[in-house]
């Protein structure tokens, strides 16, 4: 790999000296015609000031990733220190048996901007969002095998916005399971790392579904857009009265079932129901359920979608609140990224109001902590979720 010196156009640092780790072509002066994947790149102010290093994607509209290192450090230095500092930080939270999924590669938040990799027991589940990254796999995957001994099996996924990266494929270990089983807060789970969403379950999600287990004793609970069943699980593990689960993908309802089956819970109590989110709404009678769950997918794809999105939350807010018996609970997500914290809980105001009820934020939450978010880096904040009790 060469090593390129770039020159930052004057007035186009401020952000990389406050730590942000993205460096835009536009922001550089002269741009060298050989510069390839993954070469090193030490970036300079227009002053000549060395500001840090990244890796370059010549494909992408941010030319160079900076990574939390050392200007001196080679890249793979850099890639192995960082890593083993991310995995240090999950071991200080997850060492039992209790939770054996977790994130074990947060991207900018660990400070490897484009990579995400998520532990679920024995396999690890790894995607890259550049192509910065291409030339170090191998390496990502050696320290990985390193430092967590006991994992058998690490699968690279290939569905990448924005890259052309190479197909998915297991990339270590031989003959994965159809399934890798797990457990989160003593529930068991088991997700398809080859075809489920993201690296293969909602993460992210983690301590939301233990606040739905707490308040969910004796209550009637619908999870709208409810994917694999984990917000059920969590609230039958909260000895539920009754669940409803509803989801318009059908593969996704049948992993649901199982997940339920997996920690005994099959009674008829807890129903599964495939359809859409607004026609289901549409027909669901006011004051039906305690607690109603609404934890839809991302709603934009780029921050020119973001006002159609927000439109989709008050719509959504709206039709979720009054469905919600007096006193009961509406726990309401957004993985936008494109919305802001704000702005979602602008939508859900107005989706409340519209509806002719009145509700108070029990609870407001975050990602759960092994999605760190690097202060330099506010895009890494997508996940927002409210618990409100609605009267």
């Amino acid at each position: 790999m060469k090593t390129h010196k770039l020159t930052l156009k004057k007035n186009k640092e401020f952000s990389i000296i406050k730590g942000h780790p993205w460096a835009y072509t536009e922001a550089f002066q002269n741009i060298p015609s050989d510069i390839n994947f993954g070469d090193k790149v030490e970036v300079y102010s227009h002053k000549n000031n060395l500001l840090g290093i990244g890796i370059a994607d010549p494909d992408s509209k941010i030319l160079v990733r900076l990574l939390a290192a050392s200007p001196n450090q080679s890249i793979e230095n850099a890639l192995s220190e960082i890593i083993k500092k991310a995995i240090k930080l999950r071991t200080e939270f997850f060492s039992g048996p209790k939770t054996t999924a977790f994130r074990l590669i947060n991207g900018e938040g660990d400070g490897i901007p484009g990579l995400i990799a998520d532990k679920y027991s024995e396999a690890i589940s790894m995607q890259i969002y550049t192509r910065a990254l291409e030339p170090y796999v191998k390496h990502i995957v050696n320290e990985i095998k390193k430092l967590l001994p006991d994992i058998k099996w690490i699968y690279k996924r290939d569905n990448i916005r924005l890259s052309k990266t190479g197909n998915a494929e297991l990339i270590y270990g031989k003959k994965m399971p159809d399934k890798i089983e797990f457990f989160e807060n003593g529930l068991k789970f088991s997700t398809d790392l080859v075809n489920g969403q993201k690296t293969g379950f909602f993460l992210d999600q983690r301590s939301n579904r233990h606040l739905i287990r707490t308040i969910s004793e004796n209550k009637s609970v619908l999870n709208l857009c409810g994917y694999t069943g984990a917000f059920t699980v969590a609230a039958v593990a909260g000895k539920a009265q009754s669940t409803l689960t509803v989801d318009i993908a059908r593969p996704a309802l049948e992993e649901a079932q199982k997940n339920l089956e997996l920690n005994g819970y099959s009674s008829n109590k807890h129903k599964i129901l495939c359809a859409d989110m607004y026609e289901f709404l549409d027909k669901c009678e006011p004051l039906s359920y305690d607690i109603v769950i609404l934890d839809p997918p991302s709603m934009a794809k780029s921050r020119k979608d973001s006002e159609k999105a927000i439109r989709a939350y008050k719509k959504l807010n709206l039709a979720g609140a009054k469905i919600v018996k007096k006193g009961g609970y509406l726990f309401t997500a957004s993985c936008t990224s494109q919305v802001s914290c704000s702005e979602f809980i602008d939508a859900v105001r107005d989706g409340i109001a519209a509806s002719g009820r009145h509700a108070v934020i029990i609870h407001e939450s975050y990602h759960d902590f092994d999605h760190p978010i690097s202060l330099s880096h506010p895009e890494g904040k997508y996940l927002k979720g409210l618990l409100l009790k609605v009267y």
